[in-house]
C-alpha cells in the first residue's frame, strides 16, 4: 500500500511542477522559450531524478531531503550554465 502512496505522491508532484511551469511561462514567455530550448536530459533529470528524491524524502528521512535539495540546486546551476552557453541568458555579471 505504501508503494501506491509513493506513486500517487510522485504523480501529484509532477502535476504541481507542470502547473507551476505553465503559470510561470504564462507570466514570462521568454522563460517558456528558454525551457523549450533546454535539452531533454536536463528535463528528465528533474522529472526522474530530483522529483523522486523529494517524494522519497516525504516517506523516509531528512538526509534524503538534503540530497534532493542539493540535486535540485546542482541541476538548476547546470541549466543556467547551459542557457548562458547557448545564448539564452547573458553570462553572469553582464547586463
Amino acid at each position: 500500500m505504501k508503494l501506491v502512496w509513493i506513486f500517487v505522491t510522485y504523480a501529484a508532484m509532477l502535476g504541481v511542477n507542470a502547473w507551476i511551469n505553465r503559470r510561470e511561462f504564462g507570466r514570462c514567455p521568454e522563460k517558456g522559450e528558454r525551457y523549450k530550448a533546454l535539452p531533454l536530459p536536463y528535463k528528465l533529470a528533474c522529472w526522474c531524478g530530483v522529483i523522486p528524491l523529494f517524494v522519497g524524502s516525504i516517506f523516509t528521512s531528512a538526509p534524503l531531503f538534503l540530497a534532493a535539495f542539493l540535486s535540485f540546486a546542482l541541476l538548476q546551476g547546470a541549466c543556467v550554465r547551459w542557457y548562458e552557453k547557448n545564448g539564452h541568458l547573458p553570462p553572469l555579471g553582464e547586463p
